[in-house]
């Protein structure tokens, strides 16, 4: 377990730099970023090795040293968070969200994880609107606008349901023919409904 020695000692000299009050001279953060990026290769091979392996708990573990060295990186939060609640571990995986979304407020991504985790995994369907109204204001892809949709029709909101769906085709006409002919068929279902979607309904297309 070397390796896990070393990347204590890079996340200490991570911190170390960051403290510095000046900037460090060319060629020194020049060596430095490349122990980071050599550091960061060798994480991604053993994540994957765990992953395969289906050694969790220890991709977890490991997903928190590599957000100390790389804050911006979505995925991290996207992995790890879902290896939590799909563990249970509700708390813990809604506390690294937060943390993604504080790290990273002026992007979709995370307003979107939490938005999905309160609509597939809870079923708190305000909760979920509330992230997901943030995620579209920034520059996202068309599956954010289309999960609102299901939202608003979750919570019985067909009008907004129908015109963000409509919105979702006008600003995405290069979508995938299968999944812009579903939105479709959502938006003609939606109007016809007698009732709100139920629980149990699969309606995430």
């Amino acid at each position: 377990m070397k390796w896990l020695w070393m990347t204590g000692l890079v996340c200490a000299l991570f911190a170390s730099v960051q403290a510095q009050p000046q900037p460090l001279p060319a060629e020194v953060q020049k060596r430095i970023d490349a122990i980071f990026d050599g550091v960061v290769d060798r994480w991604i091979v053993q994540m994957d090795r765990w992953w395969h392996d289906g050694q969790h708990e220890h991709l977890i573990n490991m997903t928190y040293f590599a957000i100390m060295l790389d804050p911006h990186n979505i995925s991290l939060y996207e992995n790890a968070g879902w290896l939590l609640w799909s563990s249970d571990r509700d708390d813990e995986a809604v506390a690294l969200y937060q943390r993604g979304l504080r790290n990273n407020p002026n992007v979709y991504d995370m307003y979107y994880e939490l938005g999905q985790y309160y609509y597939i995994r809870k079923r708190d369907y305000a909760k979920a609107r509330e992230y997901l109204e943030q995620a579209i204001k920034f520059p996202c892809e068309w599956f954010v606008w289309n999960t609102l949709g299901h939202v608003y029709a979750r919570l019985g909101e067909r009008e907004k349901a129908v015109e963000t769906w409509q919105e979702l085709l006008r600003r995405f006409p290069m979508m995938p023919v299968d999944q812009m002919e579903a939105v479709r068929k959502n938006i003609r279902d939606t109007m016809t409904r007698d009732t709100t979607p139920t629980a149990g309904e699969n309606t995430q297309q």
